[in-house]
């Protein structure tokens, strides 16, 4: 009367439809993946940037954005004045969030009490992936400006 189940030519078809599609689409949602990481590495970049300004401007002391190949972090004058130098907030670990390597134009970005660069030249972060690059301009006010 009736059959149960699926014969081995309709398995292999379906087997077959989902490997296409799947090779299809996995390289895409890959690209896209490692677009957005780099996009959330930028604004991570971005906020750190805002970190160390206005640390400056709160505190009337010089703050200092310092960027390697793989994390940010702000220091600053402790709050208590004459304290040392202190990291304010925690050191960004950005390579290992986000899988990418950051490249700048300068080790660091130093903040004076206005919140102005004291180097008056830009500074561009270069946030890099496998398969993907961006950058992020930093100008001589302090202002971000995504490129």
């Amino acid at each position: 009367m009736g059959r149960k189940g699926f014969s081995a030519v309709e398995v292999m078809i379906v087997m077959v439809l989902v490997g296409v599609i799947a090779a299809i689409g996995f390289p895409r949602l890959r690209q896209g993946l490692e677009k957005q990481q780099v996009r959330s590495s930028k604004a991570l970049i971005a906020t750190m940037v805002a970190t160390a300004r206005g640390t400056a401007i709160q505190r009337g002391c010089a703050a200092t954005l310092n960027i390697t190949g793989d994390s940010v972090w702000v220091t600053a004058c402790g709050v208590n004045p004459p304290a040392p130098s202190v990291t304010v907030g925690t050191k960004k670990l950005v390579g290992s969030m986000y899988n990418v390597q950051l490249s700048s134009s300068g080790p660091s970005i130093v903040y004076d009490p206005r919140g102005i660069t004291r180097v008056f030249q830009p500074t561009t972060i270069h946030v890099i992936s496998p398969h993907y690059r961006d950058s992020v301009m930093i100008n001589e006010l302090g202002r971000v400006r995504r490129q």
